[in-house]
């Protein structure tokens, strides 16, 4: 008997390399005092507006485990040299229209500013677009999360447009646009090739 809610294979996980750092889906035993740290600094959550949290080794370990490489992918940043967990992408796909939904966090603060971001999301349009096939890839930051819109200019993005007063702040309750950015195939190649993309 069919159930109401659908269910996928799991996927295959997998790993990229940039010329700073390893990428690579993350394992239940990546879970870690850092991520905790990371939840519970303000200066990290506040601006994808997410709440401060104390979560247990347990909660990040099912949180983990959660994604399943196929509709959802939870993607570890890892600086080579070290060897050091310095943030993650979320990703959504959807299968049946083949979009892509990026969000990151940057959980260590010595990598702010440092073109983190864009170098290890170059790498993750190149696999999303070429390996698995994607028409679109979004990415939807709040407008007051000034270093992600940031960086989604500096890499080229299309901005599609903003929705108003989309969210409600955990802070204190305000309303906060959300600003739509894009790439499609073509777009993001033509600003990889023109060397924006990193």
């Amino acid at each position: 008997m069919l159930s109401g809610k659908p269910t996928f294979a799991k996927g295959r996980p997998f790993e990229l390399e940039t010329a700073r750092f390893r990428l690579r889906t993350l394992r239940p035993a990546d879970a870690s005092q850092r991520w905790q740290e990371w939840l519970a600094d303000p200066d990290v959550v506040h601006p994808i507006n997410a709440e401060v949290r104390r979560v247990t080794v347990q909660e990040l370990t099912t949180y983990i485990a959660e994604h399943d490489n196929y509709a959802r992918f939870l993607v570890g940043i890892f600086e080579k040299t070290s060897g050091l967990h310095i943030g993650f992408f979320f990703i959504e796909v959807d299968r049946t229209n083949q979009n892509a939904t990026f969000n990151v966090l940057i959980g260590d603060k010595s990598w702010w500013g440092k073109g983190a971001v864009n170098e290890a999301r170059a790498a993750l349009l190149d696999y999303f677009f070429d390996r698995m096939g994607m028409a679109k890839i979004c990415g939807s930051p709040l407008s007051r999360n000034f270093p992600a819109i940031f960086n989604y200019k500096a890499q080229g993005w299309v901005h599609e447009g903003t929705l108003r007063f989309h969210y409600r702040s955990v802070l204190d309750g305000s309303r906060l646009d959300q600003l739509r950015f894009r790439f499609m195939p073509d777009e993001w190649r033509r600003v990889r090739d023109k060397g924006r993309g990193k």
